[in-house]
């Protein structure tokens, strides 16, 4: 299945614009005013509540559909969305991992990127949290989810930018884009979502035992829970 051309192609590349980006083509400046804007627009970045922190970086590896590597060794994760996975230790890929990864490595490999970080800078493997921007503006977090290679996770209080994840998620859902084309077929008569973490489980996953009454979330069916931002469980994988 194919997933369109490159990045900052097509009638609504201005659309999902890093500020500095919209601001670099409408004014157009001199190197040495290019570094003052940047150095500016940082600033207000470490200033402007939850997304606290920015920084440039080059990306010299790709892992897969959602995690790079920096030039110096740092691993990170694509912040507010997971993308498929590839296969390990014999297992097969999920649907779409290796155009996921593909695609990824595509946009941003030997790319100077620009990392926004969120409350939380790191998950439990050390890898640095962050929503990725190209240097053309490009928001990728939001372009992989927009081209159904990537759903939304919930990873905190960031909801500003995960609403707009997730409203580009029920577009795709609504064109079964990508991974949306199998990920929508039932398989269980309901299922239980925690309204915590919006993780959804089968009914007799030992995860969904764990939640407590008042964060029981019952649907009827996936799309209902992924409409509403809900993402599938890695254990029993509904």
């Amino acid at each position: 299945m194919g997933t369109g051309g490159p990045p900052g192609t097509g009638p609504d590349r201005n659309h999902r614009l890093f500020p500095e980006a919209i601001v670099l083509k409408v004014f157009p400046l001199s190197i040495p005013q290019r570094s003052i804007l940047l150095a500016l627009f940082l600033f207000f970045l470490a200033s402007s509540g939850p997304l606290g922190a920015a920084e440039r970086a080059q990306v010299i590896a790709v892992l897969d559909g959602d995690t790079i590597v920096l030039k110096g060794g740092q691993k990170v994760r694509y912040l507010g969305i997971d993308a498929p996975e590839l296969g390990k230790e014999g297992r097969p890929d999920e649907f779409l991992a290796r155009e996921a990864f593909e695609t990824n490595r595509r946009w941003v490999l030997n790319q100077n990127v620009l990392l926004v970080f969120g409350p939380e800078k790191e998950d439990r493997y050390h890898r640095r949290l962050a929503y990725v921007f190209l240097e053309s503006g490009l928001f990728v977090n939001s372009e992989l989810v927009k081209r159904g290679l990537a759903h939304v996770l919930y990873q905190g209080p960031d909801l500003e930018r995960w609403e707009e994840l997730l409203r580009l998620q029920q577009e795709a859902i609504k064109a079964k884009r990508g991974i949306w084309e199998r990920a929508l077929q039932e398989s269980e008569t309901f299922y239980q979502g925690n309204g915590r973490t919006r993780k959804l489980h089968r009914p007799g996953c030992p995860l969904a035992a764990l939640i407590g009454k008042a964060n029981v979330v019952r649907f009827s069916s996936k799309k209902e829970a992924y409409l509403k931002g809900f993402s599938p469980c890695r254990n029993c994988k509904p």
